[in-house]
């Protein structure tokens, strides 16, 4: 029976007497090690998203549950308006509709949608990362995503915007925000930004010294590059040293393939920043989403129903195994955060178009609920690759979790050498592959140590002793 981490059902369990053609499991030599008696750090929470729970809409209980259950670690809010149709959210232009209106004066900021939007994320525990600009406009014609005329004036109606969400300002409130990241993909020509890349620079200069002056406690950050351009990024770090612009966290996007293409990015960042007296910045990589084919795929209905909902596309479960082999690969990198895109937005969001729920919320919510449960890493030997990838972990009380994922093309099954558990017993498992609509939960006895899981190309597996 397929049932999701929200339990219920009482569904029984499928007992995995597991037979392959040609294999004799007492044959098999384990490929792979989990020692759950050898602590390895910590599972870092890396698992942010871009979006709220939908907010329009009639069934804001449910979604705001079925958002809860996927234990995000923050929220970034970026094209929040674009997921919501006709709400005033989030974005400079919807917040301050007048342009030439005071921004000191509190009657001319619009805040209520937006307080309640963010307030429902925060009662659902992540922290939140507030985008200040506008949100992609793909329109004939540009409206908001240009560089502000007057770049003090609009420094001033983002500190407003601080000191409602932070001071309390303008009936606001005492949220103590963090994150407060100026601006989305100014090196993309059009449909974020008008006047070239120099221009955002001094722009976010300017931004920042003006944040930092009165809120020095919070954390402003960019480029939000597209991609970490090495020229861009560099340009664009070098000018912040040299005019004393605060840096607090580096923030760059991807729709990648491998995830070794963020671990080139980070290493790439870690040290731009370091070698330039920004050694305490964050790495925030802040807008990703498995992307298999070209962006001239989606311009076509033909190429998005080939590649949005697809098993091999960009939502199937080949994306859903990507998700948990990247936030395993990326424990060991010099990461602060990743933000998936998005919770919402039909062609990249968790749901289908019919509402439905999407491999992609199954595997996201898997690593989530196993961070939360099990956060104290141990020790693992896997392939060293995307094909499997295993991270273990322990929880305060002794839980112990493995979450093992197989990547398209690989061995009908995985052996795992266990150390730190009974050397035979039975493990609670839960599959999520090509063949399940959700996850499956199945027992599977092991002996001798050893563990053998089936792996029907991508696969993600959440194995509780």
């Amino acid at each position: 029976m397929d049932v999701s981490f929200q339990g219920g059902g009482g569904a029984g369990l499928a007992v995995g007497a597991l037979m392959i053609s040609g294999i004799t499991w007492a044959q098999e030599v384990p490929s792979y090690e989990v020692d759950f008696s050898q602590p390895a750090g910590k599972i870092r929470a890396i698992n942010g998203t871009n979006l709220g729970p939908l907010y329009k809409g009639r069934n804001l209980t449910t979604a705001t549950q079925d958002f809860k259950a996927l234990n995000f670690s923050t929220v970034r809010l970026h094209d929040v308006p674009l997921d919501n149709a006709g709400m005033r959210l989030v974005d400079y232009q919807m917040i301050f509709g007048n342009m030439d209106a005071d921004p000191k004066d509190p009657k001319n900021y619009y805040f209520e949608q937006t307080d309640d939007y963010i307030r429902t994320i925060l009662d659902c525990g992540p922290k939140i990362v507030y985008r200040l600009g506008p949100s992609i406009e793909w329109s004939a014609k540009k409206y908001f995503v240009k560089e502000p005329k007057d770049h003090a004036h609009f420094a001033e109606l983002c500190a407003g915007i601080v000191r409602h969400y932070n001071k309390g300002w303008a009936n606001g409130h005492q949220w103590n925000i963090e994150y407060w990241e100026i601006w989305n993909e100014p090196n993309l020509p059009g449909n974020m930004w008008d006047t070239g890349f120099d221009n955002y620079i001094k722009f976010y200069v300017d931004v920042a010294k003006r944040l930092k002056t009165e809120f020095p406690e919070i954390k402003v950050g960019g480029p939000v590059l597209t991609s970490a351009d090495r020229v861009q990024a560099s340009k664009f770090v070098k000018a912040c040293r040299k005019e004393g612009a605060a840096l607090d966290f580096f923030s760059w996007h991807g729709y990648i393939r491998k995830s070794s293409q963020c671990a080139e990015s980070a290493n790439f960042v870690r040290k731009l920043l370091d070698d330039h007296g920004f050694a305490k910045a964050e790495l925030h990589f802040n807008e990703w989403h498995y992307f298999p084919c070209e962006w001239s795929a989606l311009t076509t209905t033909e190429g998005l129903r080939r590649w949005v909902d697809t098993a091999d596309g960009m939502n199937g479960i080949d994306s859903a195994a990507f998700n948990t082999v990247c936030l395993s690969r990326w424990q060991d990198l010099p990461l602060d955060m990743a933000n998936f895109y998005a919770t919402g937005l039909a062609q990249w969001g968790l749901r289908r178009w019919d509402g439905s729920f999407r491999p992609t919320y199954y595997s996201l919510q898997a690593f989530g609920r196993f961070a939360k449960e099990t956060p104290v890493r141990v020790r693992t030997k896997d392939s060293g690759n995307d094909s499997v990838t295993i991270l273990g972990g322990v929880g305060p009380n002794g839980e112990k979790q493995m979450l093992v994922t197989a990547f398209q093309k690989v061995q009908p099954s995985q052996s795992i050498k266990l150390s730190g558990v009974p050397s035979k017993g039975t493990a609670n498992v839960l599959r999520l592959d090509a063949s399940t609509t959700g996850f499956k939960e199945e027992a599977v006895p092991y002996s001798d140590g050893v563990i053998r899981l089936v792996t029907q190309g991508s696969t993600v597996l959440l194995v509780r002793f």
